[in-house]
């Protein structure tokens, strides 16, 4: 366990699987919660926002395409595809970001099953949106041009 200064706000980072297991599931002592600028980014009806009923109600509607062993094998044959060609790209790349690389697959798979894209340039401009909004949200709150909030926030007036 450790404690640590996150989003300006005091945090513990817990990093043993009871530990973790016992922050996850005990949602009477634990809620999860957010700095209002992450709001202000990801909006005020988005998930984060939600009550945890409604977050619950909504996920489950969301998540039934995809969760289960049934669902998922619908999409497994295209994830084997992807995959067997991202490790040969990346065996001829030489020297890779390997984080960069494996967020990349994973960004076109999820584009794929959820809105059945294979546009090369609707994806790569899609990842460039997600990844300056996710470099922000995780950034100080600084509205000023060349921070990564201030990008960020220009990715949700687009």
């Amino acid at each position: 366990m450790y404690k640590t200064l996150m989003f300006g706000n005091p945090s513990v980072i817990v990093t043993t699987p009871e530990t973790c297991k016992r922050v996850l599931t005990d949602d009477d002592k634990f809620t999860t919660g957010w700095p209002q600028s992450t709001i202000e980014l990801i909006g005020k009806r988005s998930f984060i926002s939600m009550s945890y009923e409604e977050h619950k109600r909504l996920r489950r509607l969301t998540s039934s395409s995809i969760n289960g062993m049934e669902s998922l094998s619908l999409y497994l044959t295209y994830i084997e595809e992807n995959v067997k060609n991202s490790l040969e790209k990346w065996a001829n790349m030489g020297q890779i970001e390997f984080l960069t690389e494996i967020r990349k697959l994973t960004f076109k798979i999820i584009m794929h099953i959820f809105l059945s894209s294979e546009s090369e340039h609707v994806m790569e401009a899609l990842e460039r949106e997600y990844t300056a909004l996710n470099h922000g949200v995780r950034a100080m709150c600084i509205n000023i041009p060349g921070f990564a909030y201030h990008k960020a926030f220009k990715v949700t007036l687009a």
